[in-house]
């Protein structure tokens, strides 16, 4: 593989916008000339997520995530190296060039990512076109239209049609120049037969990755059709993973973090219903329970799950397993009930956006919710209902993040079921096999990871202080090497930073990429992110340099002392060794008299 020059690799360092990549993920708040916000790694409520806009890194003091422009893209979008400095190349503007003059273009490229993102953008504008254009998409528009559906949903949502004739699709793109191998590599096709499409006779909705791009489909069936599923999603691909994506979430995605809020969905139309009515902030789920996966996408950018599901038996049982996962990943969580067998959609067609938007109004937290799921499942009439009930809600108990929460839970339910707290508690405890009331949350993070017991020696100190000021380093090299150093962890961080300062890549990017291992990089981060190093770091790095210098020049006289007690001074050729190293010791006494001079 060839490699890319590091010319374009500081280029891109240098161009890209750390602050506005890290913001695609999550909300950053300006602190001074600092930014904050929560973790993109990791569930958090209280921002420990920090971005350094000038040094182009970022560090969480939560799970210990850090490093620069390159590192966050690669982490984020499970790139290689190669591939984040290649996107982040093509957004800065940046001519990728490569060692030794290498073409890429002389070298055949597997750009079937590319082409899987272009033929879905293609295909999405085609049915887009038979919904808007062609008479065969007419049934769509009715049924579109007696829904209410504003025209302005119709084209914010890119929403098509599916042809009936199931073998169209293959005979156009085939037209189009696509190879027969290629389309069955796209899902587009059924597998029991490759040019049968997957969609035929429905409404579609594209279903659009984090950037906008479209990357499945979800076809809707339209009424009078013999197919009794409602709603058909795209095969998964590796562009496309149902438990990762939430449909409309570029959409919502602005409202989200304006609000702090996201309101789940279970269908495509009903999260279309709240944007029409003016909430933005909308998604459904593709045919799946909402994720953990699900949960990693919106934690950094809400705090408050609203969850509006169907009012049936099915709907509250996604409703009870989404507050559990919900509460497990720190989420506050409120439901929105529609009751008399509505959705978001019957209720926007028939009583319009302000009645929706009121269901919003008085959503109710998630604990009264339960309880009322509890009194209408269970007879509470008689203590093996209460007992039922009571057990109904210990997942819930479990999820609760502090015991504060569970304290104050316990003290509600106790005087909803009529029961004591204590035989609550106790009833918890031996259906929770015994387990203490406390439990490892395993979606936050709260204590900095261990740098692998590295003790940072004067001599560490003094080389960490010029990785944070790189421009510095000069005054460092000139009165050291590497062979200087006693202490190996300092010495492999010199000659990171000889590396970088031969080849003019001083970026706190090519400095990482240079570090041995995760254990030095961390240092580094540290170094830099927490400001240690940001006043009198001149004064620390040529006082960290004596210090080197002194040592050394005491080592060295410690051998000669040594060898001079093994000297007998007998002979003429003795004598003279003794007279050659007493002078190199009287040599060594003046250097180190001139180093104690400075420091005084």
């Amino acid at each position: 593989m060839p490699r890319i020059s590091q010319e374009t690799i500081d280029a891109v360092n240098q161009r890209a916008d750390l602050v506005a990549i890290v913001s695609e993920y999550t909300k950053l708040e300006r602190r001074g000339s600092d930014y904050w916000g929560c973790c993109p790694f990791h569930n958090e409520r209280s921002p420990s997520f920090h971005v350094r806009p000038e040094e182009k890194m970022y560090k969480c003091f939560g799970c210990g995530a850090a490093g620069g422009v390159i590192k966050f893209v690669m982490e984020k979008e499970k790139l290689e190296f190669a591939e984040a400095v290649e996107t982040l190349a093509k957004k800065s503007g940046v001519e990728i060039a490569y060692v030794g003059g290498f073409d890429p273009s002389s070298v055949p490229r597997d750009n079937t990512k590319d082409l899987l993102l272009e033929i879905y953008d293609r295909v999405s504008g085609t049915f887009r076109w038979f919904f808007s254009d062609s008479p065969q998409g007419a049934r769509a528009r009715e049924y579109l239209s007696a829904r209410k559906v504003a025209p302005e949903m119709l084209e914010k949502f890119k929403i098509g049609y599916a042809p009936a004739d199931p073998f169209w699709l293959h005979g156009f793109l085939r037209k189009k120049g696509y190879s027969d191998e290629f389309l069955e590599k796209t899902k587009l096709f059924t597998k029991a037969n490759p040019r049968r499409s997957f969609f035929a006779d429905r409404v579609m909705f594209p279903v659009c990755d984090r950037k906008g791009r479209v990357v499945a489909f979800s076809g809707r069936v339209l009424p009078g059709s013999t197919d009794e599923r409602k709603y058909l999603n795209s095969p998964e691909l590796d562009q496309f993973q149902k438990k990762e994506t939430l449909f409309g979430f570029s959409l919502a995605r602005q409202e989200i973090i304006d609000t702090k809020s996201i309101i789940v969905c279970e269908g495509n139309l009903d999260a279309l219903a709240w944007h029409q009515s003016g909430v933005s902030r909308a998604v459904a789920t593709l045919g799946t329970a909402f994720s953990e996966q699900h949960a990693s996408l919106i934690r950094p950018l809400a705090q408050t799950v609203y969850l509006c599901f169907d009012s049936d038996t099915a709907g509250q049982n996604a409703t009870f397993k989404t507050i559990v996962l919900c509460r497990k990943c720190n989420f506050d969580v409120r439901v929105i009930e529609i009751k008399g067998g509505k959705d978001p959609a019957e209720i926007l067609n028939n009583e319009g956006p302000e009645a929706l938007k009121k269901l919003l109004d008085y959503s109710i937290i998630d604990l009264d919710y339960l309880i009322m799921a509890a009194g209408t499942r269970f007879s509470m009439g008689s203590p093996e209902g209460i007992s039922r009930a009571a057990a109904f809600l210990f997942p819930y108990l479990e999820a609760l993040e502090s015991d504060i929460q569970r304290e104050s839970t316990f003290n509600r339910l106790s005087s909803a079921f009529g029961i004591s707290e204590k035989a609550l508690v106790s009833d918890f405890l031996k259906r929770n096999q015994a387990r203490p009331v406390t439990i490892e949350r395993k979606t936050e993070t709260t204590e900095r990871p261990k740098e692998q017991n590295i003790k940072k020696s004067p001599e560490l100190r003094t080389v960490l202080a010029v990785a944070a000021n790189t421009g510095l380093f000069p005054i460092l090299r000139s009165s050291l090497s590497s062979d200087d150093f006693e202490d190996p962890v300092a010495r492999d961080l010199f000659i990171v930073l000889e590396e970088c300062y031969r080849t003019e890549s001083a970026s706190y990017e090519s400095l990482m990429a240079r570090c041995p291992n995760d254990a030095l990089r961390e240092l580094v981060t540290e170094a830099v992110m927490n400001g240690e190093f940001s006043a009198n770091a001149r004064k620390i790095i040529e006082d960290g340099a004596n210090l080197v210098n002194r040592r050394q020049l005491e080592r060295k006289k410690a051998r000669i002392v040594a060898r001079l007690n093994l000297v007998r001074g007998t002979t003429p050729e003795e004598i003279s060794t003794m007279q050659d190293m007493l002078a190199e010791k009287q040599s060594i006494d003046n250097e180190l008299g001139k180093l104690k001079d400075i420091n005084e």
